[in-house]
């Protein structure tokens, strides 16, 4: 019996040896990519309760100020998919050439035909580096796979539609900035096709990760995307008294590309319930209960690996596309340069076969999400191509620091929600916005250390005019941004044009008054059929002096009114 209890013994070592010698050259990776999430609720001081990640944390690198490149679902993950800026994404769409990710429309290519497409992404790189690839969830970074309203708000930005913002809350599309807190009892989930896949990725796990083939698992998540729904249970976690409420200013205050993107996304309707503590506190604590839940769900996936003894094997990376704007300056949604939209978490934690990777805490050095593509693949031995634009945060993660890690990162956004391109760029403490090709608009200058809640415009004082100068010419070195602006204001036309040639009901589906397109498309957003309606013949005209005229960027307006009201 004593001899048949040490066979066993030994193997049980062999089993524990074979993991640790297949898994110690090539990583198992387990990615869990989750929507709209602001990195600052990963902080130590955040009051989101997140034990899971926390133990993550505990045993691995948490990148402090990490940034989406495009803070917009398709974009952003075709960004970090390819390694590249979203302004070095050229594909084919339509039959068009396009020469980035632009919107949310446009990400890489379908198939060869584009310079970019899904055979350049990590999945492929990391299957030729000998890997069981399995993804599941959320993928969104192939072109066309938005709504017709994200297609049609995104190439119109320049065209000026009449609005009163006393009268209808402007011109608004998207809602009601996020509607009101559903929360449903006890424990059931809002979110339950998450779980679902979680369930059958766990199986996954227990089928594929004993082989001697080294994996890489991918969730992509839909929770904490807006709207805001969750459960009793997490709302419960929630120390919804000590959350700071967000002050919003009068309009004639805000930012003019501030204010059209506030009605646009419904957020200066005429109502007096969205200005209010409580309809606020409500919002960031149903974000904050969705964070909640989706931390449980790292917990799953972290119990399944050590089920399977695969936890000294396997690096775990955490990550989000974009933030969430949860009542901050006016908003909800993404697409802004702002924090709580443009800064996203990122945490590394390996497992401990990797003696290189030995650094523990946090990394405040400047990173973005173009910096994973080349991580997963150096941590794969793979070769990175040269045309990736980020760097591997493989030092980072072995003593903590890269001398050689660029010191300053950049975003930008050209898409629905918006009437203007902008780019952000930031280096140190400092960020700067530039909007369109930096002529239509002063930029907006913020210090993060003392004021982190990006309330006071520094680029308003001459004293900091060689500052301003200097943080554009960091961001021209990386992105000619005046080109890129005009670029898309051509594209946006390009694309119009081909819809409207394509699209034999687009004039109905423009002021509202058809049920579906040709292709089964449904119709605009309900609020956008609406404020055709109240004047079908002055939102036309404007339509019309936008697609037939010259490919230009138009200042954003600041007035509370436009062309008002409408002619029928």
């Amino acid at each position: 019996m004593a001899a048949v209890k040490f066979e066993l013994f030994l193997l049980f070592l062999c089993v524990v040896q074979a993991h640790a010698t297949n898994k110690t050259k090539q990583p198992n990776i387990v990615f869990l990519h989750v929507e709209s999430t602001d990195g600052r609720t990963y902080y130590q001081d955040s009051l989101v309760p997140i034990p899971n990640i926390r133990k993550l944390q505990a045993r691995g690198v948490s990148f402090l100020n990490h940034y989406a490149n495009v803070p917009i679902c398709c974009p952003s993950r075709a960004s970090m998919w390819s390694g590249r800026q979203p302004h070095n994404i050229p594909h084919v769409h339509n039959g068009i050439k396009v020469n980035g990710a632009w919107n949310n429309y446009e990400g890489v290519g379908e198939d060869g035909n584009s310079t970019v497409s899904v055979n350049d992404l990590i999945g492929p790189h990391l299957q030729s580096a000998g890997y069981n690839v399995h993804l599941a969830g959320k993928t969104d970074w192939v072109s066309g796979g938005h709504s017709l309203t994200t297609m049609v708000d995104s190439w119109s930005i320049y065209a000026r539609f009449p609005y009163s913002q006393p009268a209808t809350g402007g011109f608004h599309i998207w809602g009601d900035c996020g509607g009101n807190l559903s929360v449903l009892p006890g424990n059931k989930s809002a979110h339950e096709g998450d779980w679902k896949l979680l369930e059958k990725n766990i199986e996954w796990i227990a089928a594929n990760g004993t082989t001697s083939q080294p994996f890489f698992l991918y969730q992509g998540m839909n929770i904490v995307h807006p709207p805001y729904n969750t459960s009793q249970v997490y709302m419960d976690r929630i120390p919804i008294d000590k959350i700071k409420i967000p002050q919003w200013i009068p309009y004639e205050k805000m930012h003019p590309c501030d204010f059209q993107t506030s009605m646009k996304k419904g957020c200066a309707l005429p109502y007096k319930y969205q200005d209010t503590e409580k309809w606020k506190r409500n919002i960031i604590s149903g974000y904050y209960a969705m964070i909640a839940e989706y931390d449980d769900m790292v917990g799953e996936y972290v119990a399944a690996i050590e089920n399977e003894m695969l936890t000294d094997g396997t690096i775990f990376v955490l990550s989000s596309d974009h933030g969430d704007m949860q009542t901050e300056h006016q908003q909800f949604y993404k697409m802004v340069p702002y924090e709580a939209s443009s800064h996203v978490p990122l945490v590394i934690a390996p497992g401990n076969n990797f003696k290189n990777l030995k650094f523990r805490g946090e990394v405040s050095a400047l990173t973005s999400m173009v910096d994973v593509f080349p991580t997963f693949l150096s941590l794969a031995g793979a070769q990175v191509p040269k045309s990736a634009d980020g760097m591997s945060l493989i030092p980072f993660l072995e003593t903590g620091e890269s001398p050689k890690h660029p010191t300053s990162i950049i975003s930008q956004f050209h898409g629905e929600n918006l009437v203007m391109s902008w780019y952000m760029v930031r280096e140190g403490d400092i960020k700067a916005v530039f909007w369109g090709t930096g002529k239509e608009h002063t930029p907006q200058l913020f210090n993060l250390s003392s004021d982190p809640d990006e309330a006071n415009n520094l680029a308003l004082d001459p004293m900091y005019k060689n500052l301003v100068a200097r943080m554009e010419k960091l961001l021209l070195a990386q992105v000619n941004y005046p080109a890129v602006s005009l670029n898309v204001a051509k594209y946006n036309i390009d694309m119009a044009k081909w819809w409207v040639n394509t699209e034999p009901k687009w004039k109905c589906i423009l002021n509202g008054t058809c049920g579906q397109g040709s292709r089964g498309q449904k119709t605009l957003n309900d609020d956008w059929g609406d404020l055709w309606q109240l004047g079908p013949s002055s939102y036309f005209k404007a339509w019309y002096e936008w697609i037939n005229g010259d490919p230009v960027v138009r200042p954003c307006l600041s007035s509370l009114e436009h062309n008002w009201p409408p002619k029928p």
